[in-house]
């Protein structure tokens, strides 16, 4: 299916593909035993056709033998209860164990395509703290109290900061200090609110770990993919940001919201802010209805190309989807795709093709860019009355083009089971791949 693939990529004018992005049971199918056949046949089959490779460290969901081995790397939530396998990012962002058995895996990877002449990118991980942004087990505790030690040096200096006068809460020891989990009464919001940000420092830490790994082999621009929208609060992107060689955002069209194009543009400018009026890559967005929402509504004709080059007007130099060819099994397979369940005989794909050309037109645009205080928003959301975090706007002229080329993916899902990489957008990953347009 492959070379029909990629045929059609090229008819759309795909020119990268996101590979790799959940590929760890892929490649290392039991501990230890790390086998590179598919993935090396895939990068050499795009790489021959002109189709670059933002390569997945493939790290995002752990196999199912690692969780089954140490059921510890699992997360637990606020309540005390684990969250299982059989979804995705099953995995603790403080877990020593994880991060070992990940770092091996990236180890590998970069060794073997860090200079490889398909790879423009590399994509760590995917979506990071989409589910497990919060974790409250034991292991999360202790880095909890190591970050807060770091940041107040003494407990009563942490007393003073949470005004644990109120309600009996002054701690006398670190070992007494907790995550904010469940109680029987409402929480104390400073506390929230340290947690809130340990936890987004947790993530980036990761992060930050893999890329090292990665720039030991590779001198390859490293990124990962944001989720700048209205319904993703966790992550401090304004820390997170300067860590990234390139800013990457994924987006979808929120139908819980009562002005979802707002949102787009909103989100938009804020991804452009992020990476400071310089072209930024939208890692994954759809062609019709996604498949996660409490309604998932198809867009309309000409709907998907006006948001699509809504996005490319704030300063995207490539507009990536999720996911290329329609997955046939799996969690979202009734995710909408660039080449959908009906085939090229279709509305989807005539929209895709002409979203190709269009974006061959179009020149890159001065917009005003958005910088929303995450660490504001959260601020507001725990102990007191709702807030609008406070905004400024900047125009910025369009500045000199990032090291990437204007891209156009696409991005498949699983590869063991349907479909290979996706059509349009800077990335694919690897059994759940993008393709840019």
């Amino acid at each position: 299916m492959w070379p029909e693939d990629i045929r059609l990529m090229k008819e759309a004018g795909v020119n990268l593909a996101a590979i790799n992005i959940f590929g760890w049971a892929e490649l290392e199918p039991a501990d230890g035993v790390v086998t590179f056949d598919r993935l090396d046949e895939v990068i050499a089959l795009l790489h021959a056709n002109g189709i670059s490779v933002n390569l997945g460290t493939g790290t995002s969901s752990p196999p199912p033998w690692l969780t089954a081995l140490h059921p510890e790397i699992l997360p637990q939530m606020a309540d005390g209860t684990r969250r299982w396998p059989g979804g995705r990012q099953a995995w603790c962002p403080s877990s020593p164990i994880f991060r070992e058995r990940a770092l091996r895996l990236v180890e590998r990877v970069a060794q073997r395509y860090g200079n490889h002449p398909a790879v423009t990118v590399w994509h760590v991980s995917n979506e990071l703290g989409c589910h497990n942004a919060l974790c409250y087990c034991d292991v999360s505790a202790a880095a909890f109290r190591t970050w807060l030690h770091h940041r107040y040096t003494t407990v009563d200096e942490l007393n003073r900061a949470w005004g644990t006068s109120f309600w009996s809460q002054r701690y006398s020891d670190w070992a007494q200090i907790l995550p904010p989990r469940a109680t029987i009464s409402a929480l104390n919001p400073t506390q929230e609110l340290d947690f809130q940000r340990f936890s987004s420092d947790a993530l980036l830490d990761y992060y930050q770990a893999e890329a090292a790994v990665i720039r030991n082999h590779s001198s390859i621009p490293i990124t990962t993919n944001f989720m700048v929208a209205a319904h993703i609060r966790n992550q401090d992107y304004w820390t997170w940001a300067p860590e990234m060689d390139v800013i990457a955002n994924d987006h979808y069209l929120d139908h819980r919201l009562d002005a979802p194009l707002v949102e787009l543009a909103f989100a938009a400018d804020t991804t452009r802010g992020l990476a400071q009026g310089k072209p930024w890559l939208l890692m994954e967005h759809s062609t019709g209805a996604v498949n996660w929402q409490p309604r998932n509504i198809a867009k309309g004709p000409g709907e998907m190309v006006r948001n699509s080059l809504g996005h490319l007007a704030r300063g995207a130099d490539g507009l990536c989807f999720f996911q290329w060819r329609a997955s046939l099994q799996g969690s979202e397979k009734f995710h909408s795709a660039m080449l959908p369940h009906a085939g090229t005989d279709s509305q989807t794909w005539r929209d895709v093709v002409g979203l190709g050309a269009a974006s061959e037109s179009c020149a890159s645009w001065a917009e005003p860019r958005c910088t929303p205080r995450w660490r504001s928003s959260s601020a507001g959301r725990h102990g007191g009355p709702t807030t609008r975090s406070r905004t400024r706007r900047v125009t910025s002229a369009t500045s000199a083009r990032s090291t990437l080329p204007t891209l156009r993916c696409g991005k498949p899902d699983s590869l063991s089971t349907s479909s290979p990489p996706a059509l349009r957008s800077p990335a694919t990953s690897w059994w759940w791949s993008r393709t840019c347009i």
